[in-house]
């Protein structure tokens, strides 16, 4: 923007002083360079053409005549970049570079025979690798996939471009059913030339729609260790989570960072609550949801070596407290009701709490249970053992925590009678 005021103020200065003194504007290439380039960042390619064209014929250097072609390129102007690169052939017949934008326009106008032929011609008088690749093209749009990996091979052998090794092996792969000769290939460049992100994931593709999911699943590790490019640590995952290896799917989520959720869900199944609450507690700072709030305040009492302990209760009934004013979840209202009647830290509270879980779900045994555990703390069994009574007729006595609470609310009532 402040780019493009510049050239507006310098054009007007120009007018002005011209005005003033009566004199014809002299505006300078560096000003109709900078309108050019300012026309290509706004992506006013045709405007930047003419620019580019107006130097050319101010100047007479072709690197405006290229630029010039590249924008209407750009353009989309088909019409247009032919006529363009026609004109310019019709004055300079042997510019390969110009050679070069006749052949693109008719590939781009759908004249593949022509355009191959010409390609071929060109290449075989300059043995470049950019016209390799652009007989390599015109060969492929016509079908023949063999030629075409031929031409690409060529430039391959020039330049060692990564782009045209995995066209190659595409091409390999997909329609000359060279499958294990295209892998082969990828992994001979990776371990000549080095890796990369595309050929990384290339080979890494090409892997496991083979059907080798390990060797797959390595690659994309090994290219996500270099790149940090999560979309490559992610194709790892999906192979791990297919195959429920557990224990190389947390390793990568742990130093990749690509799924919390996943990984904490793994923290939980393998009960490493002390990493779960760790977690839980980043994604609620950085989300600012309470859900996580309450999970990691669950996982933080579930993971303590003493959970007597008066500091540990405190900031765990603190952050039950605090999410449950914005979320209402029955499971931790209960679970924040249970934990203050078991601790005695405020028994009539925390019923309270379990009650607001009743309230969502009624027929919940383990709801009931917990209300019974405070109406025990209370010393009122009678209406604790005629609500145990009822969790028993519910579910049976199979669970530990409901038959010791059956067990001792009896003895209450004993005592009681």
């Amino acid at each position: 923007m402040m780019r493009h005021l510049l050239i507006l103020i310098v054009f007007a200065l120009f007018a002005q002083g011209a005005a003033k003194a009566k004199l014809p504007i002299e505006i300078t290439d560096e000003t109709y360079i900078l309108a050019a380039l300012d026309a290509q960042v706004r992506k006013k390619h045709i405007l930047a053409s003419h620019y580019f064209e107006f130097l050319y014929l101010k100047t007479g250097k072709k690197e405006y005549l290229y630029s010039s072609l590249r924008m209407y390129e750009s353009a989309n102007d088909m019409a247009a970049f032919s006529k363009a690169t026609e004109a310019a052939l019709a004055q300079s017949p042997e510019d390969k570079i110009l050679l070069r934008f006749h052949i693109i326009a008719l590939l781009k106008e759908g004249k593949y025979s022509e355009a191959s032929h010409k390609a071929l011609v060109l290449s075989e008088k300059t043995k470049e690798a950019s016209d390799y690749l652009l007989s390599g093209e015109s060969l492929l749009k016509l079908g023949n996939y063999l030629g075409s990996y031929g031409e690409l091979k060529k430039a391959y052998d020039i330049t060692y471009d990564e782009e045209t090794a995995e066209r190659m092996a595409l091409i390999m792969y997909t329609q000359l059913d060279q499958k294990q000769e295209a892998i082969h290939f990828l992994k001979k460049h990776i371990g000549t030339h080095g890796n990369s992100k595309i050929l990384g994931k290339r080979l890494g593709s090409l892997y496991a729609d083979s059907g080798a999911l390990e060797d797959a699943a390595e690659m994309y590790e090994t290219t996500y260790e270099f790149s940090n490019d999560p979309v490559i640590a992610q194709e790892a995952v999906k192979i791990y989570v297919y195959q429920q290896n557990r224990q190389k799917l947390k390793v990568l989520l742990e130093k990749s960072g690509v799924n919390d959720l996943l990984l904490l869900e793994l923290y939980v199944r393998d009960k490493q609550f002390q990493k779960a609450s760790a977690l839980a507690l980043k994604l609620y700072k950085s989300e600012a949801n309470p859900l996580y709030l309450a999970q990691s305040s669950v996982f933080a009492y579930e993971s303590a070596p003493d959970q007597k302990d008066a500091l540990l209760l405190k900031e765990v009934v603190e952050g039950l407290k605090q999410a449950n004013e914005q979320i209402e979840d029955p499971i931790y209202l209960n679970y924040l009701g249970y934990l203050m009647i078991e601790h005695d830290l405020n028994v009539t509270e925390g019923m309270e709490y379990v009650r607001r879980a009743l309230v969502k779900q009624p027929d919940s045994p383990f709801y009931i249970d917990s209300l019974a555990w405070g109406y025990y703390k209370k010393g009122e069994c009678t209406e604790a053992l005629r609500l145990m009574k009822q969790v028993e007729s519910m579910i049976g006595t199979d669970e530990a925590e409901v038959k010791e609470h059956i067990k001792a609310i009896e003895k209450c009532k004993t005592k009681e009678k």
